[in-house]
């Protein structure tokens, strides 16, 4: 999923299509951009942005991992 916040915002619509009508696209449209097949055009992250009520920066962020913190004990010591 690539972009795990924006999916959260639309779950709330309901099932996709209904999100994809509000915005008078097709389920098909949105579900490629969702799974990553193509990208939103930048009118499009506004416009879903409006749509929804959040901020196309959160919207559409991707998450990152945080630094992992390796134990001494988990380095590999055998020599």
């Amino acid at each position: 999923m690539r972009f795990p916040n924006l999916v959260w915002a639309i779950s709330g619509w309901g099932p996709q299509f209904r999100f994809a009508a509000a915005l008078r696209e097709s389920e098909s449209w949105l579900s490629r951009r969702l799974n990553g097949r193509a990208d939103f055009a930048s009118r499009d992250r506004e416009r879903i942005a409006r749509k929804l009520g959040y901020p196309a920066e959160w919207l559409f962020a991707i998450p990152a991992p945080p630094a992992r913190n390796v134990s001494s004990e988990l380095t590999n010591t055998h020599a």
